[in-house]
């Protein structure tokens, strides 16, 4: 009989326990995508945010898994791959490269989603880790509106190739920029994709877009011949300043920074023979 107290006890005390203890509901992969997440701690430092945008992530499924967010600054994009028992691999990240005032965690940000390899949600907290460590910690908020790649249902207005014909903050003319060959942009290659020509490089860059918005990040692909006018720098770092379209009519495409027209682009029309 005392053979028998000895064995039950502790199996009653560990009942008895679990009864009182507070009950924590870990999320699968569907939470993953249902939420946007709002970094809080990062480093184990909890983050503090000084900018009008909290750092942030939204994932996406499919064949290609994807992640968009903001740094607090630039918007990101990159794809990433989930494997068993909650590890997780995130491939290069590409960001838009505005100038950032006062910024001193996107640079750490984006260094420590490099470094994570393991997941976990609990109670509504994403938590990333590399091995054992806590890398950073992320709370779920429904998102008001969700990143949308870039996709022929979403503007067939858009698709196809248009030409560079103006583009401001040069001292150097259009002509003087582009003396042989205009620049072209071309919604025509993969999902999530912007492709074209600088001139004298061929170039591809992430994009996304939400209504009128658009977000090009800075090229991930570009030839290497050399060019000498300065037209491939100054079209590449307006490209990634732009942050929104408008569309004057089929053949004509302005891109903005706010309200005010930076590059506008005339639609290549080709001819049927």
């Amino acid at each position: 009989m005392k053979e028998i107290v000895k064995i039950w006890l502790p199996a009653l005390l560990i009942f008895v326990g679990a009864c009182h203890s507070t009950k924590h509901i870990s999320g699968g992969s569907e939470m993953l995508y249902q939420f946007q997440w709002n970094l809080t701690e990062l480093n184990g430092q909890s983050v503090e945010i000084t900018t009008t945008k909290n750092p942030y992530l939204l994932f996406y499924t499919g064949k290609v898994s994807r992640v968009f967010g903001n740094t607090g600054c630039n918007n990101l994009t990159g794809t990433f791959l989930l494997e068993e028992l909650h590890h997780i691999k995130f491939y290069p990240l590409a960001t838009t490269r505005m100038a950032c005032a006062g910024m001193n965690i996107e640079a750490p940000f984006i260094e420590a989603i490099g470094q994570v390899n393991t997941w976990n949600i609990i109670d509504k907290q994403l938590v990333f880790g590399k091995g054992d460590k806590i890398i950073a910690k992320f709370s779920a908020v429904i998102p008001s509106s969700k990143p949308v790649e870039i996709q022929a249902p979403l503007s067939l207005d858009l698709k196809g190739a248009w030409q560079l014909n103006y583009i401001s903050g040069s001292r150097i003319s259009f002509e003087g920029l582009y003396p042989d060959k205009k620049p072209q942009i071309n919604f025509d290659t993969a999902p999530g994709e912007l492709g074209g020509s600088t001139s004298c490089n061929g170039f591809s860059s992430k994009i996304f877009v939400d209504g009128n918005k658009i977000s090009i990040a800075a090229p991930f692909a570009k030839t290497m011949i050399f060019c000498d006018s300065g037209g491939e720098n100054s079209f590449l770092n307006m490209l990634a300043k732009v942050n929104r379209y408008e569309l004057s009519n089929a053949t004509s495409l302005n891109f903005m920074i706010d309200d005010v027209p930076v590059m506008h682009f005339t639609k290549i029309t080709t001819t049927k023979e």
